[in-house]
């Protein structure tokens, strides 16, 4: 083969070689990364038009959400896109009821875009460069467990303040425009919206949102000031936690001022217990062998202390009695006989292992109970350590932990009020649910207790609190002022009596007597969310 011949063949295979090689590139743009590159082109033509940034959720147990529940629609409107600004003026007006003048003006200041609240439908169709969307709505008037959730604004409060970093993101949506090179809105194309990337991270809690809506709608019926918690028996989950009077979350300043108390969560704030310490006390007597129950006293209708006396309710007197019909009747003169036999000490450190003056370190707000101390149990001290009164307080959450313990044949579960944190399709990014137990009875000591409860709603002053499903639990009626006779009312157990399930405290504020007040507010909310046991 000539030289000449030989130059020919490598000119000819080169310049095949680079013809398939553009080839291929060509088909490597335009098939293999052909919609990546198209939407680079029409990104640097988009203009996007930021709505509000999105939050988390905040769920229920079954990812039932909490807020973002309902949505109110918008109409919105950018100047650039619209043709006939008149015209667009009389829409919006139609829609809005916002003057036709007041929406010209607007819409030729320049602003990109304007949102206006939808108050009126419109049936013909939109012009370009207006439109509705539904936005939606943190809290509505329906939304339930306020004083848990809080609010988020100038200020956030509850789980949107604890977790205000993870619930916040850079996500949000935006309205996409399209302009040309001139920056001039490309009117034929419309809009989309769009959203970013980001990550949004949401909170699961404990709550039942079913059975936090039979709480809430009961305290309403019955026009309860006051507080009600419901627990797991089996392991410590608040299932519902309601307070009252409730709050306005989009509001909030409406009550800063206010004497009514709708921003205080009652159900993690301390009160004196009155007669629902009496578990407490009996189960320290009982675990420390000081009294048994069936050890005989005589119920006199008051009892006189170092010149301090103390009295039964309506100074009753019920003769020779044991520990069981001293707890079934209430019995105060009686009880605080059993505190003197069981001791200051032992009764302050029976109520500390039920967790009375420890923090659980819940993620809201929350107040612990407090005893007095050792000195202040002597003499005539410890007439109102035997009767939850004095420097004795506790709050409602710590009076359902307390019957859910002794449901739970001893062994206290520490409150839980979180579960986990949970992506935009409710996988687990981070598990947030602790299990902590530990015994603070035995379970001999706490059946002992568990029996007195149920003869309370049988047989005693609890009777008002009995169920289909039988319940058992202890009364309180907490003094506050004796002269003008007022009474915090307490009603704290379990139901049902065989095989637990929910532990139930009922707190009413200067609501008179336990049994009266706060029991049937048990019986209401036990049959309720029984029906939703499975």
């Amino acid at each position: 083969m000539n030289k000449k011949n030989l130059r020919f063949i490598v000119l000819n295979t080169t310049t095949t070689l680079l013809i398939l090689s553009l080839l291929i590139r060509l088909f490597y743009i335009q098939y293999v990364k052909g919609e990546t590159y198209a939407k680079i082109a029409v990104d640097q033509k988009i203009q996007s038009l930021n709505l509000d940034k999105k939050r988390g959720e905040i769920y229920d147990r079954n990812l039932i959400p909490f807020t973002d529940r309902t949505s109110i629609k918008y109409v919105y409107a950018i100047p650039g896109l619209i043709i006939n600004k008149k015209a667009a003026s009389q829409i919006i007006n139609k829609l809005t009821g916002i003057s036709e003048s007041e929406i010209y003006k607007n819409l030729n200041t320049g602003k990109d875009i304007l949102s206006y609240k939808v108050k009126y439908t419109y049936d013909e169709k939109l012009p370009v460069g207006i439109f509705i969307l539904n936005i939606p709505q943190r809290y509505d008037s329906n939304s339930l467990a306020r004083h848990i959730i809080g609010y988020s604004g100038s200020t956030n409060y509850g789980l949107e303040d604890t977790f205000n970093k993870v619930l916040s993101t850079n996500g949000y949506d935006f309205i996409a425009v399209f302009k040309d090179n001139n920056n001039d809105y490309l009117k034929g194309l419309g809009v989309k919206i769009r959203s970013t990337d980001k990550n949004v991270y949401s909170i699961q809690t404990t709550l039942d949102y079913h059975i936090q809506k039979a709480v809430e709608n009961i305290l309403d019926k019955n026009n309860i000031n006051g507080a009600a918690v419901v627990l797991s028996v089996k392991n410590g989950d608040i299932l519902a936690m309601a307070s009252r009077p409730n709050y306005d979350q989009n509001k909030v300043s409406d009550y800063l001022n206010s004497k009514n108390e709708e921003l205080l969560n009652k159900a993690v704030m301390n009160y004196p217990p009155g007669s629902i310490f009496k578990i407490i006390v009996a189960s320290a007597a009982l675990e420390n062998k000081k009294v048994n129950i069936y050890d005989n006293f005589i119920d006199e209708p008051y009892i006189n202390i170092d010149g301090v006396i103390y009295h039964n309710f309506m100074d009753e007197s019920n003769g020779l009695i044991n520990m069981i019909k001293a707890f079934e009747v209430s019995s105060n003169t009686t009880f605080i006989k059993i505190g003197q036999k069981t001791g200051g000490g032992d009764i302050i450190e029976m109520a500390k292992k039920f967790g009375i003056t420890k923090d659980d370190n819940l993620p809201i707000e929350e107040q612990i109970g407090t005893l007095p101390s050792l000195e202040n149990t002597l003499g005539a001290g410890i007439g109102n350590l035997s009767i939850g009164q004095g420097d004795v307080t506790m709050t409602p959450l710590q009076a359902a932990d307390v019957a859910a313990t002794i449901a739970n044949n001893g062994i206290r579960n520490v409150p839980n009020l979180l579960k986990a944190i949970v992506d935009e399709n409710g996988n687990i990014v981070e598990n947030l649910h602790k299990v902590n137990s530990y015994r603070v009875v035995s379970e001999s000591t706490a059946e002992s207790v568990k029996e007195m409860m149920r003869d309370v709603v049988v047989n005693g002053t609890g009777k008002n609190a009995e169920t289909e499903y039988k319940s058992a639990g202890k009364t309180g009626s907490a003094e506050v002022n004796r002269e003008k006779n007022i009474y915090h009312a307490w009603f704290t157990g379990f139901v049902p009596y065989d095989e637990p399930v929910y532990a139930i405290s009922v707190f009413v504020k200067n609501g008179d007597i336990g049994g009266i007040k706060a029991a049937p507010i048990f019986k209401q909310i036990a049959e309720e969310i029984m029906k939703y046991y499975k």
